[in-house]
Parts: C-alpha cells; structure tokens; sequence
C-alpha cells in the first residue's frame, strides 16, 4: 500500500463566495425591509384612519399655529378662512373668514385682491400678501388649497355623502335655490358646489359646511384596507390638494377640523366692506378693526353675538344730540341701541362692559376714535350689557 505525504492529503479548500451564505444574507434583509414597511404601513394607517375622540392639533405653551384653508373653481378662491389655534385648551380656536375679494395691504385695483394674487401667481404670493396684512401677527405655517371640482369627483365615486350641520342655510347658485337643513344632509356631485363653492355672505354656516364636508371626504380618502388604498387614495389627495402638508399632517389638520364644536367657536369676518368698480365688486379691508381683531386673537378675547346685545348710550358731553347722533352711526354698524340719554359731564368717554362683551367694548372705543377708558362692570343707570358715557374728549371730532 502505497502512502501519499501529509501535505498532499489535506489541501486547502479554494477561497469562493459561500452562495448558501449569500442567500440567507438576503433572504434576512428583504424580512427587515417587509417588516420595517410593515410597520411604517400600519403606523401611517392608525394615523390616518382617525379616532372616535379626535383631537385639535396645539402647537407649544405659549404659541400659537395658524392653518389657511381654502377652496378653489377653475383656479379661482371661491372660500378662504385661517385657524388660528392656540397652546392652551382653555382658549377657543379663532375662526377668521377671508373674502377671496379681499384686497391686500392698501391695494385698490382688482390685479391687488387675494383671488387675483392666486390665479396670477399662486398660493406662496398669496400667503405672503394675507401675512402682510396681518401685519405678521398672526404668520401661516401650513396651508391647504382643496379643489371643489375635485372633490365633486371623489363625492361622486362614494355615491353620497352623509353631512351633519348644527345649523341650515340656503344659496343661490347658477339662479338655483339651494336649501340645507339643520340636521343630516345628503352631499352629492349635483349639490356640492353650492354647498361649499358659494360663499358670498360668508356666513358661520358656510365655513361649517365645507370643514364637515372636508373631514368627510378625507375620512373616505384615508381609509387604507390596503396597500394599494394607500398608493390609489395618496395620489387622490395629491390631484385635489395643494399642500404643504404631509399625510399625516392633513390627517391632524382633519382631526382638528372634526373636534371644532359649534358651542365654542369663535368666528368672524376680515372687517372691511365692500366695493363696486364696474361689474366687480371688492372687499376693502379696515386696517383699524383688523388691528382689533388681531388683538382679540393674541389675547384670546372671545367673541360675542351682537344680535343679543343691547348698548345704552348717554350724553356726558353737553353737546346737544351728540348722543343719538352716535346711536344712528351704531345702528348703521348692526348694534342694537336701547336708552339713549343725558349723563353727568365727563371728562373722558367710558364704556362700562360684562365680561363676555368686552370685545364689543374695544369695538365701540375703536369706532369712536378715542382713548376711551374700558371698565368691566355694570353702569348704575343702565340695565344692558354695554353702556357709552359720551366725554368731552369726543367734542370736535
């Protein structure tokens, strides 16, 4: 028997890539990756489906965060309000409706008003010209423009939509009446224009049918049963938004919108009135009361009915009829005026206010022009909730 040397015996083994090896590295990765988009999938869906108790989306103690909601007809702003939210739970979320005809800063030519400024040159410009006249007091961090006509399509697609308003209204559109009730609606393709596209007295029932509407249609689009929902409905909100927001911000900003209650709402309009140049008609905004009006936001001074307020006024001045002389100005701004009379001379204008009206009272003081001295408590001659004691500080004006 013939025996070979050690070293012919045991050879070493070439160096080669170990393909079994290999395979298991692969097989691991693509398991982490399915398992990583799984868990990305599953969080975006618990994000986005919504909760029973939704909740409005607060910025940091001590901040506030303003939304531009807006909708949009053949490039055109038919609606326009901002959010204005704040920090606290306590204070109320303010509600400001924007005319889409609303001129910015001291414009007065139509190319000036904020439709003009988005169809010529988009929602940047016209961010930039509403936080200019906020005087950047109140500046937008996010925005979404929705198109109406789009959301005529998705409506259509989910046969009808189930809208609750606190309140009814009724608009005219295309020289078609137009009536929602209080209660449950049925939205469909035929009636959703009018219901969110026609906006021309601006009312609180308006905001609160297209914010109804919109969190309807969102819930739709963010029910992800799977992952081709997902990829289908993403691209739906990319054709009927422009945003500067992700999914799951739109989904906080939906959230946000649902948990709005019309008990503690906060609402109003850009002051100003309006204009005809033509067959055009703008709104001219009143610098002064916007000032006030950013006042009362900043200090979370909440708003007031003026249909159940009653406002006494008397003559501290001397001067003969100043006094119902002011009360026909009033009466021409929608204040209800109760007694009108003589009071004692004064050397200042006072406006003795209840709490809940104090922002009728910085109303009347800015009305007036006058330093006039704010004092929350009850006139003794009067039995209303606001009195105006007329001083000889308005002598002259």
């Amino acid at each position: 028997m013939q025996y070979l040397p050690r070293s012919s015996r045991f050879r070493r083994k070439r160096k080669g890539v170990n393909i079994k090896k290999l395979g298991t590295i692969i097989t691991l990765a693509v398991f982490l990756i399915l398992i990583f988009a799984c868990v990305r999938y599953f969080s975006l869906f618990n994000a986005l489906k919504g909760s029973a108790m939704p909740a409005i989306w607060r910025p940091d103690a001590g901040e506030r965060i303003q939304f531009l909601l807006a909708g949009r007809l053949n490039n055109q702003i038919t609606a326009c309000t901002l959010l204005s939210v704040p920090a606290s739970e306590d204070a109320p979320v303010y509600i400001l409706r924007i005319p889409p005809a609303a001129l910015l800063g001291n414009a007065t030519e139509a190319a000036d008003s904020l439709a003009a400024v988005y169809a010529e040159q988009g929602i940047e410009a016209a961010v930039k010209g509403l936080d200019a006249l906020l005087a950047n007091k109140l500046p937008i961090d996010h925005y979404v423009v929705y198109d109406v006509q789009g959301i005529a399509e998705i409506v259509s697609g989910l046969e009808k939509v189930k809208v609750t308003l606190p309140e009814g209204f009724q608009v005219r559109h295309e020289n078609t009446d137009y009536i929602f009730a209080p209660g449950e609606n049925l939205i469909s393709a035929d009636n959703l224009i009018p219901f969110i596209a026609s906006d021309s007295d601006f009312g609180d029932q308006a905001f609160w049918a297209e914010k109804s509407l919109l969190v309807e249609v969102f819930n739709q689009l963010f029910t992800l049963k799977h992952i081709s929902y997902f990829v289908g409905n993403m691209g739906s909100i990319s054709d009927i938004c422009e945003t500067d927001m992700s999914p799951r911000q739109l989904a906080r900003l939906r959230d946000s919108l649902q948990a709005l209650a019309w008990e503690d709402r906060s609402y109003s309009i850009l002051p100003g009135r309006w204009l005809v140049s033509g067959e055009q008609r703008f709104w001219s905004c009143d610098q002064k009361l916007i000032e006030m009006n950013l006042s009362q936001i900043a200090d979370n001074i909440p708003g007031y009915d003026k249909s159940l307020l009653t406002v006494d006024i008397f003559n501290g001045n001397g001067v003969n009829g100043f006094a119902a002389n002011i009360a026909a100005k009033l009466r021409d701004r929608n204040f209800n005026i109760g007694r009108v009379d003589n009071a004692e001379t004064s050397e200042f204008t006072r406006i003795y206010y209840q709490e809940e009206y104090q922002l009728a009272a910085m109303e009347i003081a800015l009305f007036l022009e006058v330093e006039a001295v704010l004092i929350q408590d009850h006139y003794f001659d009067s039995e209303n909730p606001v009195a105006i004691i007329l001083g000889l500080d308005l002598v002259g004006r």
